[in-house]
């Protein structure tokens, strides 16, 4: 069944859309004129078109987990950062910080959405994740005392670990590096964010075990190493963080990632990691399309708006 898994995406990666798609779509072009895109309307306000862009996201991750096959646990692994998505929203939320354009995602696993949405208060948003993989190493008690930032990294932390366990050996084997070299990028971003003394001091403690990596010793962590694992020189990085450009240096480790899934990809077309490059384009998709109708909608540069783009 795993060889008719891949056969089925080779066929759906046809689908896709491609870098002059999004060229066109940042020039005017209406959605709805691509097919699987086709239920959006020229009238849809901005949230519902983020919604319908969702939707097919959604609906191409639930048709391949409902496959049968050795990936299954895998691919709901994956998918399931659409509900972590949501777990962050809702976090962000209890502290007032709902970004503009942050929406909930139609996609739950572990918790039901609807619960997560009646949640007002923060030991009650702890204690709906107690049973997850998303709080699976500290007490409601710790975290409650903790900044938004530290629990947003812890729950990208928990949520990777998740991930790489969710590898049957055989996938383990063959995709585990590509799998700790993306689990970089939010180590990276939060280190920036946290600081690399506080960092340093969760991962020895095994609070971050998600960040962990087979990529560099014990004792090697820090920012500068991180970056370059991901293929970013130190001056360039430096320069960006010092401009405040973070988004744009985080979307230059995700861009060089996507390079080596690719190139990992072409060398084993009937393996895992083919699997796991077509989730990572689906995901990109999404995220794509709706940096580029925020964009427009608020009339930024085409070039602003191709710079957030994750384009191989």
């Amino acid at each position: 069944m795993e060889t008719y898994v891949i056969v089925r995406i080779h066929g759906l990666l046809q689908h896709l859309l491609g870098a002059e798609d999004y060229e066109d779509l940042i020039d005017g072009k209406g959605l709805w004129e691509f097919p699987e895109y086709s239920h959006v309307e020229s009238d849809d306000d901005v949230t519902t078109v983020l919604a319908k862009i969702d939707q097919v996201l959604v609906k191409r991750l639930e048709f391949l987990s409902k496959l049968e096959s050795g990936y299954r646990g895998f691919v709901r692994a994956f998918s399931d950062r659409l509900e972590l998505g949501n777990v962050k929203i809702k976090l962000r939320e209890l502290y007032g910080a709902r970004e503009r354009y942050d929406i909930y995602a139609q996609y739950s696993h572990f918790v039901s959405l609807e619960e997560l949405l009646g949640v007002e208060e923060e030991s009650e948003f702890w204690g709906l994740l107690e049973e997850t993989p998303y709080h699976s190493v500290l007490s409601t008690k710790s975290l409650l005392g903790k900044s938004l930032e530290f629990k947003e990294a812890y729950l990208d932390s928990c949520y990777y670990a998740y991930l790489k366990e969710s590898l049957h050996r055989h996938e383990r084997r063959i995709l585990r590096e590509l799998m700790d070299l993306e689990s970089l990028v939010p180590a990276s971003y939060w280190t920036i964010v946290l600081g690399e003394h506080v960092m340093k001091t969760c991962m020895k403690d095994g609070i971050f075990k998600g960040f962990e990596t087979g990529l560099m010793k014990a004792g090697e962590f820090s920012l500068r190493a991180l970056l370059e694992k991901l293929g970013i020189s130190w001056d360039y990085a430096k320069k960006l963080i010092d401009e405040g450009q973070i988004s744009l240096l985080m979307n230059e480790a995700l861009k060089n990632h996507l390079k080596r899934a690719a190139a990992e990809a072409g060398r084993r077309q009937l393996s895992p990691v083919y699997v796991y490059y077509y989730l990572l384009l689906a995901k990109y998709e999404r995220d794509n399309l709706q940096r580029i109708v925020i964009g427009r909608s608020l009339e930024l540069d085409r070039e602003k708006i191709r710079q957030a783009l994750i384009l191989l």
